[in-house]
């Protein structure tokens, strides 16, 4: 877990090391076959007076022909194993993760948190906010610095998508349905959350602010009477 906890916030760690991956790759599927294309080009190049007929004494060759489909083959396995084990570790929930119910509306958020019998413990309204992006304490979910969240979504009226942006995790929010994503921040602060599906005119403000604090604070939060919270950093 020690990598884990040195990213910021999962699953934005595997996103990044994928795309670092596919990446790499391209670019050297680039080289192979862009590089030798153009001396080729240039090599083979038409000159008035020189091979004029075309070279009718080799037809195929067996192992080059066997090398040119073999190595696309491997390459085409490796990043589909590759990235079915990311997507794997995407939807897959940790057994440890505690679980919000969250209510898409327009133009805001309710944030349910379950225990585990599925009973609410506390409840926390995002607003609309037409004309800026600032929240009230009481208007920002709370969430402990490094546990994994299961986040239930549903809407109430149109398709939304919960969007957590250090997390680089998106899910839509669909009436008469319930999805899930997980994700975990790591570093206590305050972290944004939108709606990434237009979902009307006010879909430009429809937000909340994640704040991520220590378990111990978070807690006490939970079970306390009051929703508002200091962030106190550890270091």
């Amino acid at each position: 877990m020690e990598g884990v906890m040195d990213t910021i916030a999962l699953p934005y760690k595997w996103w990044s090391e994928a795309v670092t991956v596919w990446l790499i790759v391209a670019v050297i599927i680039y080289l192979v076959v862009a590089v030798p294309g153009l001396y080729f080009i240039y090599k083979y190049r038409y000159k008035p007076g020189e091979r004029e007929v075309g070279d009718h004494d080799f037809e195929s060759h067996a192992g080059l022909e066997a090398l040119l489909t073999i190595i696309p083959l491997l390459t085409v396995i490796f990043l589909a194993t590759y990235s079915f084990t990311i997507f794997r570790k995407i939807r897959t929930v940790p057994d440890n993760a505690m679980t919000i119910k969250v209510t898409a509306f327009m133009w805001g958020w309710q944030f349910d948190y379950l225990d585990e019998n599925g009973k609410v413990i506390k409840t926390v309204v995002t607003g609309y906010h037409a004309n800026d992006y600032k929240l009230q304490e009481f208007e920002k979910p709370v969430i402990p610095a490094g546990k994994p969240i299961r986040v239930l979504l549903t809407s109430m009226d149109v398709i939304h998508s919960f969007f957590v942006l250090p997390a680089r995790i998106t899910e839509d929010a669909v009436p008469g349905r319930t999805t899930y994503l997980w994700f975990q921040i790591n570093e206590p602060g305050e972290y944004w959350v939108f709606c990434r599906e237009y979902c009307g005119t006010g879909h430009s403000h429809m937000f909340s602010i994640l704040k991520v604090v220590p378990p111990d604070q978070f807690t006490a939060w939970l079970y306390g009477k009051n929703n508002a919270v200091a962030i106190k950093s550890e270091n």
